[in-house]
C-alpha cells in the first residue's frame, strides 16, 4: 500500500473515532460536501473580485481614451510642443503618429462599446438585422463637432458648429458622460476645477453656463445662486434664472395624470394611475381599482417619482402574486417604475435594505424581463453574498401600451386628434435602458414629419444605453431625409449628445 493510500485511511480513521455512530461510507460524503462548499464560497469570491477588477479596467480605459483625445487635439494646435507618445522619429513621422493616435482611440473606444452596448442576445441582433446600424457602427463622434447633419467634419467646405452648441475645453465633455453615469459628484468636480482662478477655463463662457445647467438638474437652488454670483462678478453678465429641472419633470408627469379621471378610466386609458410618491395607503387604492376593473388591467406608472418604505414589501407581494397567477398586466410608463427601482437598488451598498432588490427583480419577473432580471440577481448576489434567487417564467401575460396621445407630458398644444402641432413632441424626467416605449411613443407622435422638433426642457438625465437606442433613433430618420430638432437642452445633455454622435445626425439646440 502506498504512502498516499496509508495516509488517507489513517485520516479516515481518525474521522471515525471522532464519529463513532457515522457510517463509515459517510466519511467520504463529509469530505466531498465540504469541499464543495469550499469551492462554492470560491467561485462566489472570484466572482467578486471579476466584476471589481472589470469595473477599475473600465474607468482606466475611459480615462486613457479622454487623455489621447485632449493630446491629440493638443497635436493638432501645436504639433511641435505637445508630441504624441505614438510618433515616430522619421520626417513623416508626425502625420504617422497622429494616425496611430486616432488608430488606438478607435480601439479603445470598439473595446469600451462592446461592454456598454453589446446586444443582449442573439435574438436581439437577429431583429436588428435590415434595421439602421448600431450605435456603435455610426462613425464615432467628434465631441462638441458640427451638429448640423450632413455636414463633413473638417476640411475645407466644413461648416462650423451652430452658436448656440458651446465649445469646450474638455471637461464640460467628461463632465457628460460622468453624469450620464450618475457620479453627480464626479461632474461638479470637474467643473468647478475648470473654473479655477488660475484655470486657462476659467473666463469659458459655456463652462460656467455648464455649471449652472448642473446644479438646475441637481436641484441645488443654493449652489446656483452662488455660483451665478460669481458668474455675474467674473464674467460681468447676467446669470440665467434658477429653475429646478427634476421639479419641471415631476410637474409635466403629474399634469399627463391629472387630465385622467380619478375613478374612471378614458377610453383606452389606464384603470389606475401611479402617484409622484406611491405609498402604503395608494396601494390599497390600487387593489381596488382592480377589483373593479376587467379581465385586463392597465397601469401607469409615468409619474412616480418615489416610493415609500413601507409600501416596498407590499409592492414586492402584489407583483410576486400577479407573476403566479394567471392575470393579463399591461403598464404604461415602466421604464420610469424601473428607474425608481435602479435608483433604490445601488451596486455594492449592503446597507441598503435588501427588500428593495426583491421589488425590482420582482417587478422585472412581472414585466417577462428574464435578461434583465438575470443581471440584477447577480448584482444582488456579489452584493449581498448570498445565493440570488433563480429566475421562474410568469404565469400570466404582460403587454406594454401607451396612454392616450392627448395626456403626454411635453408642453406642446395637441391638435383635435390628439397629434402635437408642428411634429412636436418631448423627452421628460430621466431615461435609463433601453426606453422602447418612449421611441415608440416619438414615433407616434411625430409621424413622418420633415423637421420633427424634440423639446428637451424637461429631460434631466439620460444613460448610454438609452442614448445608444435615441442614436438609432434618429439615425433612421436622418437616413429617410428627416432633419430631426432637439431643443431646450440643458449643456450636460447637449455635450453628452455630442460625445455619443446624435449631434453627427440631428441639431441640438441648448436652453438658456
Amino acid at each position: 500500500m502506498g504512502k498516499e493510500e496509508t495516509g488517507r485511511l489513517l485520516s479516515k480513521v481518525a474521522k471515525f473515532v471522532r464519529n463513532p455512530l457515522k457510517d463509515w461510507s459517510e466519511l467520504d460524503a463529509d469530505d466531498s460536501a465540504s469541499l464543495e462548499n469550499s469551492y462554492s464560497r470560491e467561485m462566489l469570491k472570484e466572482m467578486i473580485e471579476r466584476r471589481q477588477r472589470n469595473d477599475f479596467v473600465r474607468r482606466r480605459e475611459f480615462d486613457m481614451l479622454r487623455k489621447l483625445r485632449q493630446r491629440e487635439a493638443a497635436g493638432g494646435r501645436d504639433a511641435a510642443a505637445t508630441p504624441s507618445s505614438f510618433n515616430v522619429s522619421s520626417t513623416s513621422g508626425k502625420s504617422d503618429g497622429r494616425a496611430l493616435t486616432l488608430k488606438k482611440i478607435d480601439e479603445i473606444e470598439e473595446q469600451m462599446s462592446q461592454q456598454w452596448w453589446k446586444a443582449r442576445n442573439a435574438r436581439a441582433e437577429e431583429k436588428a438585422e435590415g434595421a439602421p446600424a448600431g450605435p456603435m457602427a455610426v462613425q464615432h463622434s467628434r465631441a462638441y463637432a458640427d451638429t448640423v447633419p450632413g455636414v463633413p467634419q473638417g476640411g475645407a467646405g466644413a461648416q462650423q458648429a451652430p452658436a448656440d452648441v458651446p465649445t469646450h475645453d474638455g471637461s464640460i465633455e467628461e463632465a457628460a458622460i460622468r453624469f450620464a453615469h450618475g457620479d453627480d459628484d464626479g461632474a461638479e468636480a470637474i467643473l468647478l476645477q475648470a473654473l479655477a482662478p488660475d484655470s486657462p477655463s476659467g473666463e469659458h463662457d459655456d463652462t460656467w453656463r455648464t455649471l449652472l445647467d448642473f446644479y438646475r438638474a441637481t436641484g441645488d437652488a443654493e449652489k446656483f445662486v452662488a455660483t451665478g454670483t460669481r458668474y455675474a462678478q467674473r464674467m460681468k453678465r447676467t446669470p440665467p434664472d434658477w429653475i429646478s429641472l427634476r421639479a419641471l419633470a415631476n410637474s409635466a408627469r403629474a399634469a399627463a395624470v391629472a387630465l385622467l379621471p380619478p375613478d374612471t378610466p378614458q377610453a383606452g386609458g389606464a384603470d389606475w394611475s401611479s402617484p409622484p410618491r406611491l405609498t402604503r395607503e395608494a396601494l390599497i387604492g390600487l387593489t381596488r381599482a382592480l377589483g373593479a376593473a376587467g379581465p385586463s388591467w392597465k397601469l401607469d406608472w409615468t409619474a412616480l417619482d418615489t416610493i415609500e418604505v413601507d409600501a416596498a414589501a407590499p409592492l414586492r407581494a402584489l407583483f410576486n402574486h400577479w407573476s403566479d397567477s394567471a392575470v393579463q398586466l399591461r403598464f404604461a410608463g415602466a421604464d420610469q417604475l424601473l428607474l425608481v427601482l435602479a435608483e433604490a437598488t445601488p451596486a455594492n451598498e449592503r446597507n441598503v435594505d435588501a427588500v428593495w432588490w426583491q421589488l425590482h427583480m420582482a417587478a422585472l419577473r412581472v414585466m417577462h424581463r428574464a435578461d434583465e432580471f438575470e443581471l440584477l440577481a447577480l448584482n444582488y448576489c456579489i452584493t449581498y453574498e448570498v445565493s440570488p434567487p433563480p429566475w421562474e417564467d410568469p404565469k400570466g401575460a404582460y403587454l406594454p401600451f401607451d396612454v392616450p396621445r392627448a395626456t403626454r407630458p411635453g408642453g406642446f398644444p395637441a391638435a383635435a386628434d390628439g397629434t402635437p402641432e408642428g411634429g412636436s413632441a418631448a423627452l421628460c424626467g430621466d431615461l435609463a435602458g433601453e426606453s422602447l416605449s418612449t421611441w415608440q411613443r416619438l414615433d407616434g407622435e411625430l409621424g413622418e414629419t420633415a423637421t420633427p422638433a424634440i423639446s428637451c426642457a424637461a429631460l434631466v438625465r439620460m444613460d448610454f444605453t438609452a442614448a445608444g437606442t435615441l442614436l438609432n433613433w434618429v439615425t433612421a430618420r436622418h437616413v429617410r431625409g428627416q432633419s430631426v430638432q432637439f431643443t431646450e437642452a440643458h449643456r450636460l445633455v447637449a455635450a453628452f449628445f455630442a460625445v455619443i454622435g446624435i449631434a453627427d445626425h440631428a441639431t441640438v439646440k441648448t436652453r438658456d
